[in-house]
């Protein structure tokens, strides 16, 4: 199976890549290749790194419970919910080295580039003073770069550089495999390391299959603004963001040679966030799920003439899009995320349904909803279900739902449109008759099962879509 490495950097790599995780588990296809993700951020203490290493291992504990067919057999991947196998780079690797253990420095940039050993007359001293102010010098390299991008390049193109996450790279990347790169361009990781990152692979004559792998990255332009950083106490000016990015942009105009470059950004900055480096506890935003959709186009594509600039609008200038004010573009999304939240509706109803024949014919019963593969199911879709709710009530909100409780109507579940199914008993009887079709498939996985039917059941509605 051919894979794609997906490198994500900085702050806006995790939470991009929390989006792509989340549309794989929506039913998003990545035509063939498997996601293979090696998250790169200095600021290994945040709390979005955590979250995002957490929810990847439990998106391959559902991926790998819905493809195990007993006795050593397995499966192939569902067709809709969780169709996609992402593997961490250390499993490919067998081995326990983490993929973002080398980004880490424990010291301020001051003590990294040693300036202590230097004399107050030493010319270097000089340059040094020259080329970085004194909070630069003392910024602890272990909570990223604060939004400074010549910060990032002298330290990242050293922790590239003989990293065992990039060994592992060279040796599992593959002919035919893909690269995708993920970062922002108004920070300071993102910013810098992009650019050295690709370098080092276009430049990587050694491995030629590393070098000649189809290439693509999303840059994300700014799309929020922070808290007044002399209020806050923050090293951090939202201020500089667009006067950041024009600059990286001319850098990258000359420099970057991806065969796919996706831009992803706002006209203006609705959303605020707190100006806490530390935390950085932002909600999900629809400009991070846009440049998530970037991957899944990329690996559609095929290799170009010429490198090729991407990017995609929105139909309306509205706070909170639908169906319609979304644009044409979007109807895949909309229909794999209200498929998702549909399921989860189900996943709701089904452990009281007493009367539902596949607790009989495929074991969906009390004792399979009390069984781990369910559990991690169901709390996978949670999730889900929270992710969504920030997207939707974030500035500008993606927002195509609306709010439908268990045991309301659900035929208003999508904005804009009705769907024909008036209440859950409508999915419940798809499920019966997908059971049905099915019937010689004996494979035995009860969690497979209730994949395969309930997304048979859902999408006989939003196909619509």
């Amino acid at each position: 199976m051919a894979k794609v490495f997906v490198f994500c950097i900085g702050g806006t790599g995790l939470r991009v890549m929390k989006s792509v995780v989340m549309l794989a588990a929506s039913g998003m296809k990545t035509h063939g290749y498997d996601i293979v993700p090696v998250i790169l951020d200095p600021h290994v203490d945040l709390e979005e790194n955590t979250v995002l290493t957490t929810t990847i291992g439990d998106y391959i504990k559902v991926y790998n419970n819905a493809t195990s067919g007993g006795s050593a057999q397995q499966l192939n991947a569902p067709e809709g919910f969780f169709n996609t196998r992402i593997i961490r780079l250390e499993d490919l690797d067998n081995e326990q080295n983490s993929t973002s253990a080398s980004m880490a420095e424990k010291k301020s940039f001051g003590q990294y580039l040693n300036v202590g050993a230097l004399s107050n007359e030493d010319v270097n001293h000089y340059l040094i003073q020259t080329l970085y102010s004194k909070d630069n010098l003392k910024n602890s390299l272990s909570v990223g770069f604060k939004g400074n991008p010549n910060v990032g390049t002298v330290v990242l193109n050293e922790m590239i550089s003989g990293a065992d996450w990039y060994d592992a790279f060279q040796r599992h990347c593959e002919k035919g495999d893909r690269v995708f790169i993920i970062s922002s361009i108004f920070g300071g990781t993102g910013a810098s390391g992009y650019p050295l990152l690709e370098k080092k692979i276009k430049e990587d004559v050694a491995h030629p299959q590393v070098q000649n792998a189809l290439m693509g990255a999303v840059t994300v332009l700014p799309y929020f603004s922070l808290e007044d950083p002399t209020t806050s106490g923050s090293d951090i000016d939202s201020s500089n963001f667009y006067t950041k990015t024009k600059a990286a942009l001319t850098y990258y105009e000359k420099s970057v040679k991806s065969d796919y470059l996706y831009y992803a950004g706002e006209q203006s900055l609705k959303a605020q966030y707190k100006n806490n480096e530390k935390e950085q506890k932002d909600k999900a935003h629809l400009v991070e799920l846009v440049a998530a959709s970037a991957l899944f186009d990329f690996l559609e594509r095929p290799a170009p003439n010429s490198p090729q600039a991407m990017t995609r609008a929105i139909r309306e200038n509205v706070d909170a899009l639908d169906l319609n004010t979304l644009g044409d573009g979007y109807k895949d999304i909309v229909k794999n995320v209200a498929n998702m939240m549909i399921f989860d509706l189900l996943l709701d109803i089904l452990p009281d349904e007493l009367q539902f024949p596949l607790k009989k014919t495929r074991g969906l019963n009390k004792d399979f909803y009390l069984d781990q593969p369910f559990g991690s199911l169901n709390a996978f879709v949670k999730q889900f279900r929270k992710w969504y709710a920030e997207l939707s009530e974030n500035q500008r909100g993606f927002a195509p739902l609306n709010r439908v409780s268990k045991g309301e109507k659900l035929t208003p579940i999508i904005k804009t449109i009705s769907l024909k199914a008036k209440n859950e008993s409508y999915y419940l009887l798809k499920m019966i008759e997908a059971s049905n079709k099915e019937a010689k498939n004996e494979h035995g996985n009860k969690l497979r099962y209730l994949l395969d039917f309930a997304y048979n059941g859902i999408t006989n509605y939003t196909d619509r879509i």
